[in-house]
């Protein structure tokens, strides 16, 4: 591929030499143009095309909301991923992409685009915050291509990064350079998502060496930021190695007490200076592993950008209905109906005036009223009829009542904080269900359905369901939770337990381990100390303390078992969480003396004892550490009882 100023006789001088006779630029390379010029609009166009002609092969006559939710998900959505990657789309093709998807999601056939009932960037919301979870095209481009810039500051010698190197930041950081003179489209596609990747990332304090300590993000806050100074002028050029004492690698208390503000200090306390006195590197703070992941940048622009979306009608909020929607169980069809009933999104006689298609608002039922969502539901004979019959007691003023919103939440929570049983009430989402196709039933064949035929279909379906259900979940035999080929096969090692206690809004942390023989305690260890960043940290924290304290007795013949899964992955994958640099130095170290070093999981009702210990060293509420053969004297003897055992 050459540019346009290329003289014929260079172009064939590279030719011989390189020994590539083709010329490219033209074409495309795994589905991607080579070379992008003029309106990225037209360059582009092959992804909506793709789109529209994949869409049009699915029969929406024929698919329920939740069939519609899969294809959207798994196909529609994910079709643009690869480009997305690469490029940052357009806005008028990102627009056209999610038309197309929302019109397949409210359409009935492919020759109308249906009625739009909410809002695209509302349906794009969580499915706990009443949305359905479908990807906003323009944060989810912004979330793969900052994963690129990610791969430049993680992966800094691989051949992308040393390319993009020699073009463009030669002198300087992905994160920190300037635009450049005529840049191509991939580049500044990932300069686009620059901001994002910043927005969640901190310095990981290594040896302190490359993080400036008033203007480097490096305190674990959110987001990240530079610590607050206790002094009105600063160095601006002070880097954080000067906080760190040199010869025992921690923090240096009087420099952190002199410069650093007293609420900044215990969260500088919280992080480990490397040992070796390894470079700083950056971390995604939005993952426990600080490792960045597109799941975790998309719903950081998400969060960055969430405005409130008008909802289709007025009224209280709603969206702990919509939610809670989500959580019957009931089909994935009768979930959707559930959240459209709390969302205004049925086709009721009232709902189709206010959106202008009707003039009439009289129910099609009993033409005596309105026809609302609660009436057609609740209120109307038919549908009172039903719910008169079912096991759900009515009472007046309470049991169906006025509102939508007071009648979805007695049939979510509130009966059964009044004492309705499970069995009584489970049927509801299907009676629901019935109730608006008997509606559906008269309004478009003319064919009463009578309420006692429509609660006898949902109860025959809701029971169904749960048959169908109960075979899912029979299983030949209960899978241990421990793996035999995980156990070490030497036969005299020694098994130590260990455990962590972390509360969040803490101040101090407790940890625990118990060393054991054929059940039979040999010693244990508990430490209260202060507060670590997370929960995992103080997991592997207490790991650390047990191989430390085993190693200065001259215990080296042990496996280790934890109740924390996260950790026993964080030694499997190391690579794959940064944020644990620094102690992942100190287990490599502590490791080469345990010639038979295994990690094992274990439940947690198998670990007791160093929980025990863990909870109670945190509820000392003061900084100790006490190794024995026996527990300390201030337990209980009720709280002595599993290591009597």
């Amino acid at each position: 591929m050459f540019g346009s100023k290329v003289q014929p006789q260079r172009k064939t001088d590279i030719k011989n030499i390189l020994g590539i006779h083709q010329e490219g630029g033209m074409g495309t390379y795994l589905g991607l143009p080579e070379k992008i010029h003029g309106s990225k609009a037209q360059v582009f166009a092959f992804v909506q095309d793709r789109l529209k002609s994949r869409i049009n092969t699915w029969s929406s006559k024929f698919l329920s909301k939740g069939g519609k939710e899969i294809l959207i998900k798994s196909v529609a959505q994910a079709l643009p991923t690869y480009v997305m990657s690469c490029f940052l789309l357009p806005k008028n093709i990102r627009s056209k992409l999610s038309s197309a998807i929302s019109n397949f999601w409210w359409s009935n056939n492919q020759e109308s685009r249906g009625l739009h009932w909410v809002a695209w960037e509302k349906l794009c919301t969580p499915l706990s915050e009443g949305g359905l979870g479908f990807r906003s095209l323009e944060d989810f481009n912004l979330a793969l291509l900052a994963k690129q810039m990610w791969r430049l500051v993680r992966y800094p010698n691989s051949l992308l990064a040393r390319v993009l190197r020699g073009r463009y930041f030669r002198y300087s950081s992905p994160l920190h350079v300037k635009p450049s003179y005529l840049p191509s489209y991939g580049w500044r596609s990932m300069l686009a998502a620059r901001p994002l990747l910043l927005s969640g990332l901190r310095k990981n304090i290594g040896s302190g060496l490359d993080t400036k300590v008033w203007s480097d993000p490096w305190i674990p806050t959110t987001p990240a930021r530079p610590p607050i100074s206790r002094l009105e002028a600063t160095d601006p050029n002070l880097y954080v190695n000067h906080l760190i004492d040199p010869i025992s690698k921690t923090w240096n208390m009087a420099k952190l007490q002199e410069l650093i503000a007293p609420e900044d200090i215990p969260r500088i306390l919280g992080l480990h200076p490397s040992l070796s006195f390894s470079r700083d590197s950056y971390i995604w703070a939005h993952t426990k592993s600080g490792n960045y992941s597109v799941r975790s940048g998309y719903w950081a622009a998400k969060a960055s950008q969430r405005g409130d979306c008008d909802l289709p009608f007025q009224g209280p909020s709603v969206s702990a209905l919509q939610a809670q929607s989500w959580k019957i169980q009931s089909s994935r069809k009768i979930k959707h109906f559930l959240w459209q009933t709390a969302t205004g999104c049925l086709a009721t006689c009232q709902r189709l005036v206010d959106r202008h298609l009707g003039t009439d608002k009289t129910c099609p039922r009993c033409g005596m009223c309105e026809e609302t969502i609660n009436h057609v539901l609740f209120e109307c004979p038919p549908a009172f009829q039903v719910w008169s019959l079912s096991k759900i007691p009515l009472t007046q003023g309470v049991f169906p009542a006025p509102s939508i919103f007071a009648n979805l939440d007695h049939l979510y929570w509130r009966a059964k904080e009044l004492g309705v049983r499970e069995e009584a009430i489970r049927d509801f989402p299907w009676i629901l269900w019935f109730i608006w196709k008997a509606r559906n039933s008269k309004v478009f064949e003319n064919s009463e359905v009578h309420p006692a035929d429509t609660l006898q279909l949902a109860c025959k379906e809701a029971e169904s369901f749960r048959i169908a259900r109960a075979r899912e979940l029979i299983v030949d035999s209960q899978p241990s939770l421990i793996d035999p080929g995980l156990r070490s096969t030497v036969s005299d090692l020694l098994t130590c337990q260990v455990d962590g206690s972390w509360t969040d809004g803490g101040t101090l942390c407790g940890i625990g381990w118990i060393l054991i023989s054929d059940s039979q305690l040999i010693n244990l260890g508990l430490k209260c100390f202060r507060q670590c960043l997370s929960p995992l940290h103080t997991e592997f924290e207490a790991l650390l303390w047990a191989m430390r304290t085993l190693t200065s007795l001259s215990i080296f013949n042990v496996a280790f078992e934890t109740d924390c899964k996260e950790l026993t992955q964080l030694l499997d994958t190391p690579d794959e969480w940064p944020a644990f640099a620094s102690e992942l130095e100190d287990f490599n170290a502590l490791k080469l003396s345990f010639p038979h070093f295994s990690l094992v999981f274990i439940p947690r009702l198998n670990n007791v004892r160093a929980d025990c210990l863990a909870k109670k060293a945190r509820a000392r509420d003061s900084i100790f550490s006490h190794v024995s053969s026996s527990t300390p004297d201030w337990f209980s003897p009720v709280e002595n009882r599993p290591f009597l055992a």
